[in-house]
């Protein structure tokens, strides 16, 4: 049972690693194309960047690296505010690395897109597309569901 868990969490990583290398590479172009293109500043080019990415990722994610998982509790929610956070810490890491003239904001935000990738990871599968109890979730809605009744395997049914 440990064995097929962990081969179902190292396949779980390696599509998040594809899905994700996918999104980054749109986003990324779409930053570029923004940045470069269009002339816009940097800081517009990401928000323009992270909103696009947002509903992309989440599609792509929820349909190919956990979409074994069901009876999530508000994932959209909770993978929009995820990452708002790892928005928050790209857009720290690409200020400073562009103010201390460290490298160009394209070079830059390559670097520190990499950085807030695996936390992300992390928090996804934690946290964002955790599996809850149906009956939780049905609770949650307010439905007022009582849990399922447990079915005792020595007993047989009526």
């Amino acid at each position: 049972m440990k064995l097929a868990h962990s081969a179902l969490e190292l396949r779980r990583f390696a599509v998040f690693g594809m899905v994700g290398a996918l999104n980054t590479a749109i986003c990324y172009a779409l930053f570029a194309l923004l940045f470069h293109v269009c002339g816009w500043h940097h800081h517009l080019a990401l928000v323009a960047d992270y909103a696009f990415g947002i509903v992309v990722g989440y599609v792509l994610h929820r349909s190919s690296t956990f979409a074994d998982r069901n009876y999530l509790r508000q994932a959209f929610g909770k993978y929009s505010l995820t990452l708002v956070a790892t928005f928050g810490a790209n857009l720290a890491l690409l200020d400073l690395i562009v103010r201390a003239r460290l490298l160009e904001p394209l070079w830059a935000q390559a670097l520190a897109m990499t950085l807030v990738t695996a936390a992300g990871f992390l928090v996804q599968t934690h946290w964002v597309f955790r599996q809850h109890a149906p009956w939780a979730t049905a609770v949650d809605r307010d439905d007022h569901a009582a849990p399922p009744a447990r079915s005792v395997p020595w007993r047989r049914a009526a």
